[in-house]
């Protein structure tokens, strides 16, 4: 017989309906809904939705996280994500992105109906500022970025190096 194993986490459970997305968490101009496993797992993971908000859209800046894990799974509209190694992804609904710990990343540009499944852990890691790469070409990325998202291609899966 398998030992049963030992725990002190709860069951948690979150419904659309019930939900809130507030305009409070990593960043100003996203809105976030908590799903309530961040109480329930006592800090140990971090379980969010994260739509883009209303008003002016901005770059997260290249930035680490603190952390063990952080698995960004697309939902709905899209999102590009430049990675350390000189990759840009564009991320379309059914795209999932595992961002190892401490990996630089930068969130460059999202779809006003952005919405992402974030698993992270543990809850409370610390983001790290970081300066740009080097080679980090912003205005040839842009341009590509622009293209990426002209209306006859917003359903694609993207990535660039």
């Amino acid at each position: 017989m398998t030992e049963r194993p030992i725990t002190t986490y709860r069951p948690s459970l979150s419904h659309l309906k019930d939900a809130d997305f507030l305009a409070k968490g990593w960043r100003s101009f996203f809105s976030y809904r908590d799903l309530g496993v961040k109480e329930a797992t006592d800090r140990d993971w971090d379980v969010r939705i994260v739509r883009a908000g209303t008003g002016e859209h901005e770059s997260t800046g290249w930035h680490y996280h603190v952390l063990a894990v952080q698995i960004v799974y697309c939902l709905g509209g899209y999102e590009f994500i430049a990675l350390e190694d000189g990759t840009v992804a564009k991320l379309v609904p059914g795209s999932c992105l595992q961002i190892p710990p401490g990996y630089v990343h930068n969130e460059i540009a999202y779809g006003p109906d952005m919405e992402m499944f974030v698993l992270s852990g543990p809850a409370d890691a610390a983001t790290v500022k970081v300066p740009d790469p080097d080679g980090w070409d912003a205005e040839a990325v842009r341009a590509g970025v622009e293209a990426a998202s002209s209306p006859a291609r917003l359903g694609e899966p993207w990535k660039w190096r």
